[in-house]
C-alpha cells in the first residue's frame, strides 16, 4: 500500500515537472518576428534624384523653423531616427559622428563647411525637449556639432511626417510587444540643390564612404582643392548591394589596358625607328 502511494506521488510530481517545463517554454520563448528585414530595405533606384518632399517645416534644436529648400548651396546628410531611442538610433548618430571627426582630422572636406548634417525625427510624438535630451545623449564633438542640426516636424506637419519618410521609401513600424520602431538605418547624401544622390547603410560605415558620397554629390562642381580628391573618387564604385564603395575594378582593369596599350605602342614606334635607322645606316 505505501510502497502504491509513493509510486502515484512520484508519478505525479514527474507530470507535474513536465507541466511546468512546458509552461515556462512557452512563457519564455522568443517570440517569432513578424517584420520582414528587407521590407526595411530601402529602393534606391526609385528614389535617386528626389528633392524633399514640398510643403513640410522643422523646427531645429533651438526653436527655430526652416525648410530643406533653406539648405540650398551645400551638400547634406540626413538622417532620420526618433528620440526616445535607446538604442540603434543613439548609436547611428553617435557612430556618424565619429567618422566625421576623423574626417575633419584629414582636412580634406569638412563637416559644416563642406557639407552639414540634419537629423530628423520621423516620431510624430518627439519634442524640443525629447529632441535636446537625444542630442546631449549623442554628446558630439565641438568640430562637427556646429554643422550638425537636429530637427523635429513643426507643429502643423507633425501629424503627417509620414508622407516625409515614404517619400524616401524610409519605412518603419512600431512594435508593440519590443515597444520600439523597427527602421532602416541608413545615411542618405543629399546634393547641394537638395536630390538624393547616395543611400549609405550605416552598418559598417567607413569615414571614405562619407568622403566619397559627398564629393559624388557635387556633380561635377568642384573647388579647386576637391579636384584631387575626386580623382582619387574614380578608384571606387557604389554598390547597391553593400549600401558603400568597393575598389572599381573595372576602372582599374580598364587603366591597366590603357597603360599596356600605350607601353605596346611606345615599345612599336621605338623598334621601327631603330630598324630605319639601320637601313639608313
Amino acid at each position: 500500500m505505501m510502497r502504491n502511494m509513493v509510486l502515484a506521488f512520484l508519478g505525479f510530481v514527474f507530470v507535474l515537472g513536465l507541466s511546468v517545463e512546458a509552461l515556462a517554454a512557452q512563457t519564455f520563448k522568443v517570440p517569432e518576428s513578424e517584420i520582414d528585414p528587407e521590407a526595411l530595405r530601402i529602393n534606391e533606384a526609385k528614389i535617386l534624384g528626389l528633392k524633399p518632399k514640398k510643403g513640410f517645416s522643422f523646427l531645429d534644436q533651438d526653436g527655430n523653423a526652416f525648410t530643406f529648400r533653406d539648405r540650398v548651396g551645400k551638400p547634406l546628410v540626413l538622417v532620420m531616427s526618433y528620440y526616445t531611442c535607446d538604442g540603434v538610433c543613439s548609436s547611428v548618430n553617435i557612430e556618424l559622428g565619429e567618422r566625421l571627426l576623423e574626417l575633419e582630422n584629414t582636412g580634406r572636406i569638412k563637416p559644416g563647411k563642406d557639407f552639414d548634417v540634419v537629423t530628423v525625427s520621423f516620431d510624430k510624438n518627439d519634442t524640443l525637449e525629447t529632441l535636446n535630451k537625444f542630442r546631449k545623449h549623442v554628446g558630439l564633438d565641438k568640430d562637427v556639432a556646429d554643422g550638425w542640426t537636429f530637427a523635429v516636424a513643426s507643429d502643423a506637419d507633425r501629424e503627417r511626417i509620414k508622407e516625409f519618410t515614404d517619400h524616401y521609401d524610409y519605412r518603419f513600424f512600431w512594435s508593440s510587444y519590443d515597444r520600439t520602431f523597427y527602421h532602416p538605418t541608413v545615411y542618405m547624401v543629399l546634393s547641394k540643390d537638395m536630390r538624393l544622390s547616395r543611400v549609405l547603410y550605416a552598418h559598417d560605415i567607413e569615414v571614405s564612404d562619407i568622403e566619397l558620397a559627398v564629393l559624388e554629390s557635387h556633380e561635377g562642381n568642384f573647388k579647386p582643392s576637391e579636384i584631387i580628391n575626386y580623382a582619387v573618387s574614380l578608384c571606387y564604385s557604389y554598390s547597391y548591394k553593400d549600401g558603400k564603395y568597393v575598389f572599381n575594378i573595372p576602372m582599374f582593369v580598364a587603366f591597366g589596358s590603357l597603360i599596356l596599350g600605350v607601353s605596346a605602342l611606345g615599345t612599336s614606334v621605338l623598334a621601327y625607328k631603330r630598324r630605319q635607322r639601320k637601313k639608313e645606316g
